[in-house]
C-alpha cells in the first residue's frame, strides 16, 4: 500500500470540495511507461479537462466490477465528468471519470467564467497514454480505465457491513440515499417475484415505435414493462433490473443510441444487434451497495412510451 493510500479519511478530498485539475504536465509525470498510476490509466479523453476546476461528487471508495462490487481507494469522481470515447474508437458507455488524487489539487471554489485553460504537453502530444493492445492474431484489446478496475481493486462482500460505515464517513451516503436503499428494497421484493413467478423464456415481440434523440418518453409501467421481458428479466439480451423498475411513470429525455460499446471484462468491442437507449441522467444509484461509479442504464424502445410534443 502506497502512502497516499495510509492517509487518514479527514486529509483526503471530500464530496463538495473544490479541486483544480492539474497541468497535462504535472499529471505525466506521475505516470508510468502504461500511462497509469497506481494501475488507473489516464486516459486521452481526460485531457481536455487539465486546468479546469470542478467540484468533488463521490469518492470512489468502491465501484463494480462484472456485477461485483469493488474496494477502491484514493481516486474520487468529479461532478459528471464521463468519457467521451473519442479515443477508444467510439465506445458509448459514457462512464464516469476516475482521478487520482495526485492529478488534483485544492481550489478555494468555482473558477470565474472563462478561466482554466487545457494544458498539454509541450510538443502538443499525449502518445504515451497507451488505449489499446494488438494481439498476435491482430485483435485489439482496448485498455481503459473501466477494463482495469478488476486488476486495481478488491471484491467486497455483500454482507461486509463496514462499507456501509466508510460511506458515511466519507460524505458519500447520506439521508436521502438512506431512503433510497429501503425503496430499492421493496421494489427488489416484487422484481423477484416477478421473476420466480415468470414462464416466459423468449423474449415475446411487441411492435416498435420509432424514439429518436432528443424525443421525450415516458417509462411505462411496470405490467408493460413485464410483459416485454423472459422470466430471467431480459429483453433480447438485455436486463432490466429494480433500480429500473423504480423509474416507472417518469419522464425523460433520449439523450444517445447505444450501438458499440467496450466489454470491462475482456476489452473487446461489442457491436449491439438492436441498439439501445440512454436517458438523460438516468444512471444507476448502486442498488443497496450504494456504489457511487453511476453507470447509465440501457432501454429498449419497449420500455418506454414516446410523448408527443403539444402543437403551437
Amino acid at each position: 500500500m502506497t502512502q497516499t493510500n495510509k492517509q487518514n479519511l479527514s486529509e483526503s478530498l471530500r464530496p463538495g470540495d473544490w479541486v483544480q485539475v492539474r497541468s497535462f504536465q504535472e499529471i505525466s509525470a506521475t505516470l508510468d511507461a502504461a500511462g497509469k498510476l497506481n494501475g488507473l490509466p489516464f486516459m486521452p479523453e481526460m485531457v481536455q479537462f487539465c486546468g479546469k476546476t470542478f467540484q468533488v461528487a463521490k469518492r470512489a471508495e468502491k465501484t463494480c466490477f462484472g456485477h461485483r462490487q469493488r474496494r477502491f481507494a484514493n481516486a474520487v469522481h468529479l461532478a459528471d465528468l464521463r468519457c467521451d470515447g473519442s479515443a477508444h474508437d467510439g465506445c458509448q458507455l459514457r462512464c464516469l471519470l476516475f482521478w487520482r488524487e495526485e492529478w488534483l489539487q485544492r481550489a478555494p471554489g468555482p473558477a470565474p467564467e472563462g478561466i482554466g485553460t487545457v494544458c498539454i504537453s509541450s510538443n502538443g502530444s499525449h502518445s504515451n497514454l497507451v488505449t489499446r493492445q494488438i494481439l498476435p492474431n491482430r485483435d485489439v484489446r482496448y485498455v481503459c480505465q473501466a477494463t482495469e478496475i478488476g486488476k486495481i481493486s478488491t471484491e467486497v462482500k455483500p454482507w461486509n457491513v463496514s462499507q456501509y460505515f466508510r460511506e458515511i464517513r466519507t460524505g458519500n451516503l447520506r439521508a436521502g440515499e438512506i431512503k433510497q436503499v429501503f425503496r430499492w428494497f421493496l421494489t427488489w421484493l416484487e422484481w423477484r417475484f416477478f421473476k420466480a413467478t415468470s414462464t416466459k423464456q423468449a423474449t415475446p415481440v411487441f411492435e416498435r415505435q420509432s424514439v429518436s434523440i432528443g424525443d421525450l418518453v415516458e417509462v411505462r409501467p411496470k405490467k408493460e414493462i413485464f410483459q416485454t421481458l423472459t422470466n430471467r428479466g431480459q429483453n433480447f439480451g438485455l436486463s432490466f433490473s429494480t433500480e429500473m423498475l423504480m423509474l416507472c411513470g417518469n419522464r425523460y429525455h433520449v439523450v444517445n443510441q447505444v450501438r458499440q460499446i467496450i466489454d470491462e471484462e475482456t476489452g473487446k468491442m461489442l457491436y449491439m444487434k438492436r441498439s439501445c437507449l440512454t436517458l438523460d441522467s438516468v444512471t444507476c444509484k448502486g442498488g443497496f451497495q450504494c456504489c457511487p461509479r453511476a453507470n447509465y442504464y440501457f432501454w429498449r424502445d419497449e420500455w418506454l412510451k414516446k410523448i408527443e410534443a403539444p402543437q403551437a
